[in-house]
C-alpha cells in the first residue's frame, strides 16, 4: 500500500506544470530544484574533482566498502551534479559507498556518445589511477543514467576494461525507440514523463543516430554483448511508468545472457522515486533494499 506521504507528493504532481513539456531552457532550470523538498544525509562530505579528463563530485560517509561511479538522469539533456547533491549522500549512506558523482556533458550540445566516452573515462580513471578493483566498483544510474550505465557497460567491455562487481538501476531508459507498450499502457497515470517528451529527448540525444543501434539502446543489446558486459544488476522500477517496459526489456536481456538480476518493481511509484528521501517512506526503504542487494554481491 502507498503510504499517504508518497500520495500526497503524486497530488502536488498532478497539480504542477509538468517539467516534461517545457522548453529545454525552462526544463534545465526546474531540473536544478529537483532536490528542494528532500533531506539532507548527516554524516556526508563532498569534495569537488577537477582532473583532466574527470570532474564531478566525490561524496563520501563515515565508511566506504565499495566506490559508486553515478550517473544522473535527465533524459541526456538535463540536471547536473548539483541536482543530486542530496541523493548522492543518501546513496552513499546505503550503500556503503564512496560515490563519484560525475559530471558529464549533456546534449544536444554535446550530443552521443559523448557521454558515454566521458563515463568510461571516469571508470578507466577509478580502475586504474585511483587503483579501485573492479570487484569493488558498482555502477549506479537513474533514468536516463541507468541507459547510460548500460551504455558504459558495454563501451567499457569493448575497450577491454574489466567488469565491476554490479550495477543498481533506478527506472532505467534504455530503449530510444520509445515504442513500448507501457507508454501507452501507463500514460494516464505517469505524473513526469511521455512518450512525446522522451522522443524529443532522444531526438536531441541522438542527433541523427540510429535508435535501434545497442550501442545507444541498450535494452536491445544482444545476448552475447550482454553477457560479456553486464555485471549482476538490480533493476527498481515504479508500476507508474511509462518506462516500465524498458525496465522488464532490460531484465529480459540480462536473463537470456544468464547474467544475474533482480527487478524491484514498486506499485503505483513514479519515475525515480528514490530521490524523494525525506519526504515519503518508499525513498528510503528503496535504497535500504538496494544497500542489502549489494552487501550479498560484494560477500
Amino acid at each position: 500500500m502507498v503510504s499517504a506521504e508518497a500520495e500526497k507528493f503524486a497530488d502536488m504532481l498532478r497539480q504542477a506544470p509538468r517539467m516534461a513539456d517545457m522548453p529545454l531552457t525552462a526544463q534545465r532550470q526546474a531540473g536544478e530544484h529537483a532536490e528542494d523538498l528532500t533531506a539532507t544525509p548527516v554524516g556526508v562530505t563532498w569534495t569537488p574533482v577537477a582532473e583532466r579528463d574527470v570532474t564531478g563530485v566525490w561524496v563520501t560517509g563515515a565508511t566506504a566498502t565499495s566506490t559508486v561511479l553515478y550517473l544522473f538522469g535527465g533524459g541526456h539533456v538535463i540536471t547536473s551534479p548539483a541536482s543530486r547533491h542530496k541523493f548522492a549522500g543518501h546513496l552513499a549512506l546505503a550503500l556503503d559507498a564512496r560515490v563519484l558523482l560525475l559530471d558529464y556533458p549533456l546534449a544536444p550540445e554535446h550530443p552521443y556518445p559523448q557521454d558515454v566516452d566521458a563515463a568510461v573515462a571516469a571508470a578507466r580513471w577509478l580502475l586504474e589511477q585511483q587503483g579501485v578493483p573492479s570487484r569493488h566498483l558498482v555502477l549506479v544510474g537513474e533514468s536516463s543514467g541507468g541507459g547510460l550505465v548500460l551504455e558504459t557497460l558495454l563501451a567499457a567491455a569493448r575497450a577491454g576494461l574489466p567488469r565491476p562487481a554490479a550495477a543498481y538501476l533506478m527506472s532505467p531508459w534504455a530503449d530510444l525507440r520509445c515504442a513500448s507498450a507501457s507508454f501507452v499502457d501507463r500514460r494516464d497515470v505517469d505524473l513526469e514523463c511521455s512518450r512525446e517528451s522522451l522522443t524529443r529527448m532522444a531526438r536531441q540525444y541522438l542527433d541523427g543516430h540510429d535508435p535501434t543501434d545497442p550501442a545507444a539502446s541498450s535494452a536491445l543489446a544482444a545476448p552475447a554483448d550482454v553477457a560479456a558486459a553486464w555485471p549482476p544488476l538490480l533493476v527498481q522500477v515504479g508500476s507508474h511508468e511509462v518506462l516500465l517496459d524498458d525496465a522488464l526489456a532490460v531484465t529480459r536481456a540480462a536473463a537470456l545472457a544468464d547474467v544475474p538480476v533482480t527487478l524491484d518493481v514498486w506499485p503505483q511509484m513514479q519515475h525515480f522515486f528514490q530521490l524523494g528521501v525525506g519526504v515519503y517512506p518508499e525513498a528510503a526503504e528503496a535504497l535500504a533494499r538496494a544497500g542489502e542487494w549489494l552487501g550479498r554481491q560484494l560477500l
